[in-house]
C-alpha cells in the first residue's frame, strides 16, 4: 500500500491526518518534501584584528542593494550597528542606548539606509559615500525627522510609525525628499490613528502600505493634495501581536496574530494556519521570550519563515531561537526546522575572492558552503541570519538531519496488519522506524530504525492495528524529494 507524506497538519489528530504528523527540516515543495539546507557560517573566524563575530544578540539587520548593483548587509546589536563586509563585522555606529527589548528597524530608500530603535535618534547610511551612520536630522533642512520604531516606504515616501511621544502616529516625509519633515511642505504631514487597535508595530512598503497596529491593520494609499494619504480600516479586529511577525514578498504580506497565522493581499485577508499549525505554534512558543519572534521571507524558494524560541530549548537564557515555522506561499504548506540564531532576514551576499575564503577558514575543507555554487561570485539573494555564534550565515550548507512521519492509518480496516517491509519514496538512502497501537486510547509502540537495503527496502517487523511510519534521512545526505513509503504486510486477525 502506497502513503503519500501530504502537508504538515499538527493540529489535526494523527489518526486519518490527511497529511504527515511530523516534518522536520524539509518544506512542502510541488508533491514532495524537499530539504531545508543547514545554517552555515561565513564571516570571519581569524584573529589579527578581523571581527567574525558581533559578540552579542543581533535586534536587527538588514541588506540592500545600491542603484549600482553592490551590496551592503548591517546587523545592529544594542549598541552598535555593524556593516557585513568581506567576511569581517566592522562598527558603523556606536554607543546607542536601546534596551533588550528596543529591536531597529532597516528601510531603504533609494540610496538611504535609514535605520531606528524607537530610542535613539534616528541613522542614515548613503550606500557609495558614507562611511559611518549619522543621525538623519544632520541631513534635514525643512523640520526634524521624528524618533520612531518602524518604518516602510510607501510610493515615494518614507513612513515612520511608533513615535516615542505618539505609538499611534504615523509621520512622512516629503516626496522623494528624506530632508523635508514640516508638515504641509512638499506632502509632508501626519495622521495619528484613532480608536483601541493598540500601537503601531509595523509598516510595509510599495504601490500602497499596510500600518500594522496590535489589534488593527489600517492600509494607506495615496491620493495626492491635501489629503496626501488616504487611511482604511482593512482589518478591524485583528493585527499584529508582535511586530517582527510581520514579512512581505511583493504585495503578499505575512503576519502572525493573536488568532494564528494570516496573509493580506489587497484588501483580502486569508487565513493560512487555521487547523493546520496555529495550535501547535501556540503550545510550541516559549512565551517568556516572545520579544525575540522574527519573520523574513525567502523568496527564491516562496517560503515566509518565522525564528522563535521553542519549549525544546530548556536553557533559553541566551536570547537565541531555536526553531524555524516555515510556510510555501505557492504550495501552501507548512513544516519546521532547527537554527540557532537571532536573527533572519532576505540577504544579498558580496563576492569573495580566494583570499577573502581564508577570512572564513584557514582550510578550504572546512567551509561547508560548496565551492562552485554562485554564492562566492556575490550578488545572489539568500536568506541570511545571524547565528547562535553571533556570526554572519546563510541556510546554504549540506542537509541537515530530516523526519517525515506519514499519517497514522489502518492498513486493513477492522483487522490488524503484519508488516514486513516498507520502502521510502525517497531519492536517497533513509531509515524507518513503526509506530503502532490496538487503541486510539493506548500509548504508541514504536519499532527500532532499520536501515535500507540495496533492493531500495528496509526491511521491518511490526503488528498492529493503526500504523503509521517514520522516515529519517541522515544529515549531509544529498537528495532532492521524499513523496511517502510503501508498505508490504499482511492481514492480521482481530484482537
Amino acid at each position: 500500500m502506497q502513503l503519500p507524506f501530504g502537508e504538515w497538519l499538527p493540529d489535526q489528530p494523527k489518526f486519518m491526518n490527511p497529511g504527515a504528523n511530523v516534518a522536520k527540516n524539509v518544506y512542502y515543495a510541488a508533491r514532495s518534501y524537499k530539504p531545508f539546507p543547514s545554517l552555515v557560517a561565513y564571516s570571519a573566524s581569524t584573529g589579527g584584528g578581523t571581527v567574525g563575530n558581533i559578540s552579542k544578540n543581533s535586534k536587527g539587520a538588514g541588506s540592500f542593494r545600491s542603484t549600482n548593483n553592490t551590496s551592503y548587509n548591517f546587523a545592529a546589536t544594542k549598541t552598535d550597528i555593524f556593516q557585513l563586509a568581506s567576511g569581517a563585522f566592522t562598527s558603523r555606529k556606536s554607543s546607542l542606548t536601546g534596551g533588550d527589548t528596543d529591536f531597529f528597524t532597516f528601510t531603504q530608500f533609494g540610496d538611504y539606509i535609514i535605520v531606528s530603535n524607537g530610542v535613539d535618534a534616528p541613522q542614515y547610511y548613503l550606500m557609495g559615500t558614507s562611511t559611518n551612520f549619522a543621525n538623519l536630522s544632520a541631513i534635514a533642512t525643512d523640520g526634524t525627522p521624528p524618533v520612531f520604531r518602524t518604518s516602510g516606504v510607501v510610493r515615494d515616501f518614507l513612513v515612520t510609525g511608533n513615535q516615542t511621544s505618539n505609538r499611534n502616529r504615523v509621520q512622512w516625509s516629503g516626496i522623494n525628499d528624506i530632508t523635508t519633515w514640516t508638515a504641509g511642505s512638499k506632502q509632508a504631514d501626519y495622521q495619528d490613528l484613532p480608536g483601541s487597535g493598540g500601537q503601531i508595530v509595523a509598516i510595509t512598503s510599495g504601490e500602497y502600505g499596510y500600518v500594522f497596529r496590535q489589534n488593527e491593520i489600517v492600509r494607506m494609499d495615496y491620493v495626492g493634495g491635501a489629503t496626501v494619504f488616504r487611511f482604511s480600516v482593512v482589518s478591524p479586529n485583528r493585527g499584529a501581536v508582535y511586530g517582527k511577525t510581520v514579512c512581505q514578498d511583493n504585495r503578499r504580506v505575512f503576519f502572525y496574530a493573536d488568532d494564528g497565522f494570516f496573509e493580506v493581499n489587497g484588501d483580502q485577508i486569508k487565513p493560512i494556519g487555521a487547523e493546520k499549525v496555529n495550535r501547535f505554534f501556540d503550545i510550541d512558543l516559549d512565551k517568556a521570550y516572545t520579544d525575540r519572534i522574527v519573520a523574513a521571507v525567502d523568496p527564491f524558494n516562496t517560503l515566509a519563515i518565522w525564528l522563535y524560541p521553542s519549549g525544546d530549548n530548556e536553557a533559553n537564557t541566551t536570547g537565541i531561537c531555536d526553531k524555524l515555522l516555515v510556510y510555501n506561499y505557492v504550495t501552501e504548506k507548512w513544516s519546521f526546522a532547527k537554527a540557532n540564531a537571532s536573527a533572519i532576514f532576505t540577504q544579498f551576499v558580496g563576492a569573495y575572492t580566494v583570499e577573502m575564503m581564508d577570512l572564513i577558514s584557514s582550510n578550504l575543507d572546512d567551509i561547508n558552503i560548496a565551492l562552485d555554487t554562485s554564492f562566492w561570485d556575490g550578488g545572489q539573494l539568500y536568506l541570511g541570519a545571524i547565528d547562535g555564534d553571533y556570526k554572519a550565515a546563510i541556510f546554504s550548507g549540506n542537509t541537515n538531519d530530516s523526519e517525515i512521519e506519514t499519517s497514522e492509518i489502518e492498513l486493513f480496516p477492522g483487522l490488524r496488519s503484519d508488516i514486513t517491509e516498507v520502502r521510502p519514496i525517497v531519492d536517497t538512502t533513509a531509515t524507518v522506524a513503526i509506530t503502532t497501537r490496538e487503541r486510539l486510547a493506548d500509548d504508541a509502540t514504536t519499532s527500532s530504525y532499520s536501515s535500507m537495503v540495496t533492493s531500495g527496502s528496509v526491511p521491518v517487523r511490526q503488528s498492529g492495528r493503526y500504523v503509521r511510519a517514520n522516515v529519517k534521512i541522515a544529515a549531509g545526505s544529498t537528495w532532492t524529494h521524499a513523496q511517502g513509503v510503501n508498505f508490504v504486510a499482511s492481514r492480521g486477525g482481530q484482537r
